[in-house]
């Protein structure tokens, strides 16, 4: 039998969870149908805080990301994130607080290091080198996915995307030759590498498409105005969501 939650009135209530930590909160969650409800209809839009400290922008041809605040009276925060063990990082991806960042300088070629850095806390971790790329000839971006009021556990995940040009099959000095132009895009399945902070190492995973493919890899190369840097993938409720060329939106249900 399911236990159900305390009777207090909604404000009372409110009050009671917006004092407990995230991770209570996903232990809650847990006990049963009644607790998840009750905790998700006063989280969601009114429990989670909403100010922004500030934002971190890319600047095109800028080595490392900038960081532009306003004044407030909270902790303050290290925009250039100078206690890191390297000499500057780009911004590559932010989820719920946390930020994915690599290494950014002279020094950082051909094997950046990669970090997931809390900026409030100043609390960070060093990813593992990554495997090498399961799809061949593809671009890889990698993405955060970060859920508190479900877990404090984090993961990353390293999505093929097409390049701008696939190289020839090298037989043929013609780009057009390359079998891969014919693949269906995005492909029926995606077989990519899991980064995750329980496990603290790389797994292979496997999303499945939804739907139909939006069309081939030729037709994915004629988007001239594609740049990755303004493309992103967003994880919630266990299902992957990619913004890709062409202006499109897939779903991968893990």
């Amino acid at each position: 039998m399911e236990s159900e939650p305390a009777v207090l009135p909604d404000d009372a209530l409110a009050e009671v969870l917006r004092r407990l930590p995230p991770h209570i909160l996903a232990e809650a969650r847990r006990v049963c149908k009644a607790w998840r409800d009750a905790v998700d209809d006063r989280l969601r839009g009114s429990l989670l805080p909403r100010s922004v400290r500030g934002i971190f922008i890319n600047f095109t041809g800028n080595w490392f990301s900038e960081f532009f605040s306003r004044p407030s009276t909270g902790p303050a925060i290290d925009g250039g994130l100078d206690f890191l063990p390297c000499m500057g990082v780009r911004v590559k991806d932010h989820c719920e607080g946390l930020l994915l960042c690599r290494e950014s300088s002279f020094r950082a070629l051909p094997c950046p290091q990669e970090y997931v850095v809390n900026p409030a806390t100043r609390r960070w971790a060093r990813l593992p080198k990554r495997p090498p790329p399961l799809m061949q000839g593809f671009d890889h971006t990698a993405h955060l996915a970060f859920e508190p009021a479900v877990s404090l556990h984090y993961q990353v995940f390293v999505i093929p995307r097409v390049p701008w040009r696939l190289p020839s099959d090298g037989e043929s000095d013609d780009d057009n030759d390359n079998p891969l132009l014919e693949l269906e895009w995005p492909p029926a399945s995606y077989h990519i590498h899991v980064y995750s902070s329980v496990t603290q190492r790389w797994d292979e995973t496997t999303f499945f498409r939804e739907g139909e493919a939006a069309g081939i890899v030729a037709d994915m190369q004629l988007d001239c105005w594609y740049d990755p840097s303004l493309y992103h993938a967003v994880y919630w409720q266990s299902a992957l969501y990619i913004h890709c060329q062409h202006g499109y939106l897939t779903r991968y249900v893990s």
